[in-house]
């Protein structure tokens, strides 16, 4: 039998080839686990948009590596425009615009299409989402003093409180759709934490213990420091280990509760649970994007609370992981974004951002805080452009609902309120960061 006998070129071909098949495929699953929410996004679109879309995320992957060797000298006159100004400029506009989605009963709508004047159905929800909207407007409130975003952010706990359920006589969760899940049990903490430190009010106390024994409870499941994400979802109380999914997004969210629990109650346990949980976290080198921001808020508060050295290395190991996600090619559209799906997501990264740039400052290390802070505007930069403002609502049917409203993409007309909570906390946050802004509604009493 004769052989076939390849030409020494065609077996260069042949290798160069399946090299790229397999650099493609590995590049491929990297961005699927490390972008699980945009994946999802992602197979949704159409086959043209899709090709352009993965063309987009490998290019900027590739770019960001190579920025990590070659560091790019930063574009101020690309984020110029970046001033305190139009920084409280926009985060009002986004404010506001969450109030126009709030309905008499306390809940917000979920989404708003301004091109097609469509709003989301009712049972098209998210109770996290909801709750973290709230929190935003307090973040507001302190910076701007308006009330209406107090108001608001009450009217919506109110409607939150409607979900509570009862474990036992000490515990508490909330219960949407069948589901209780650790940031749902978080993020209504930070809300009623931020209303007991703006306004001195205590009628949230009994539950925010209540609640927060539940986050310890959900600790103690696996007994390791790891927090479990849900409490029952659906029927299922062993639903990661059916499922083989835990949550990225709600140990920080509860990391940040009990931080600010520590800071509201002094008790020792919410501290202990924290250190717990570092251990863990740090050693299993938890360093996916979506765990980075919530968990940089947490541990920034607790350095600030204490003053041990640890929490502040643990921030900066994270805050310094999170820049390396930044697209920043000055010549980019998408200059100042986040990873390879560029999106309104830069503005969960921005809120830990901003944070980080607090404790640059409280442990004096100009270094960082020179380079978080250009970082930021350029991540500012971007939300801009994510805005509707006046120029882009003219020719819409209701240009009213849609002013302040904050995009997925410059491309999706979709108006989310959980892109829009992300965007202005991030600017409340970049204006006593960055511009040295004092709060106009000040801590109450030990809260100083």
């Amino acid at each position: 039998m004769k052989m076939v006998r390849f030409s020494p070129k065609l077996r260069l071909l042949c290798i160069i080839s399946l090299a790229l098949l397999i650099i493609g495929t590995g590049i491929g699953y990297y961005l699927t686990q490390q972008y699980s929410k945009e994946w999802k996004y992602w197979k949704e679109l159409s086959n043209s948009e899709k090709r352009l879309v993965a063309r987009l995320a490998v290019e900027l992957e590739v770019e960001r590596v190579w920025h990590q060797v070659f560091r790019p000298t930063p574009r101020p006159e690309q984020y110029a425009h970046v001033t305190a100004s139009t920084l409280e400029h926009a985060m009002r506009l986004g404010a506001d615009w969450i109030l126009r989605m709030q309905e008499p009963s306390g809940r917000f709508q979920y989404w708003y299409d301004p091109v097609k004047n469509q709003f989301s159905k009712k049972w098209n929800d998210n109770f996290l989402r909801q709750a973290g909207t709230s929190f935003s407007l307090m973040l507001v409130y302190e910076m701007s003093g308006d009330s209406r975003y107090l108001d608001a952010a009450r009217k919506n706990l109110d409607y939150l409180l409607g979900f509570k359920e009862q474990l036992d006589s000490d515990k508490a969760y909330f219960l949407f759709n069948g589901k209780a899940k650790l940031g749902g049990i978080a993020l209504p903490m930070l809300t009623m934490l931020k209303v007991r430190q703006l306004t001195g009010s205590t009628e949230y106390d009994e539950l925010l213990i209540q609640l927060a024994n539940m986050i310890l409870f959900l600790q103690g499941k696996y007994q390791t420091g790891q927090y479990k994400s849900t409490y029952v979802y659906r029927g299922d109380y062993e639903y990661e280990k059916n499922s083989g999914w835990e949550s990225r997004i709600y140990p920080g969210e509860a990391l940040f509760a009990l931080a600010n629990m520590f800071r509201a109650f002094g008790d020792v346990g919410y501290k202990q649970s924290m250190d717990w949980a570092m251990d863990f976290y740090y050693r299993k080198k938890w360093k996916s994007h979506a765990f980075l921001p919530w968990t940089i808020s947490a541990f920034t508060s607790l350095y600030e609370q204490t003053g041990d050295s640890k929490y502040a290395d643990y921030v900066f190991f994270l805050s310094d992981r999170l820049l390396t996600q930044q697209n920043l090619d000055g010549d980019d559209e998408v200059y100042g974004s986040f990873h390879g799906f560029p999106s309104a997501n830069t503005g969960s990264y921005m809120e830990g951002l901003g944070d980080a740039l607090h404790l640059a400052q409280l442990v004096a290390d100009e270094q960082r805080l020179q380079r978080y802070r250009e970082h930021a505007k350029m991540g500012y930069r971007w939300l801009f452009l994510l805005q509707y403002t006046a120029f882009d609502t003219a020719n819409l049917y209701a240009p009213e609902m849609a002013l302040g409203g904050i995009r997925k993409t410059p491309f999706d007309s979709q108006l989310r309120i959980d892109n829009t909570q992300h965007a202005i906390s991030a600017f409340a946050k970049g204006l006593r960061a960055i511009f040295g802004r004092q709060p106009l509604v000040q801590a109450v009493g030990h809260f100083q």
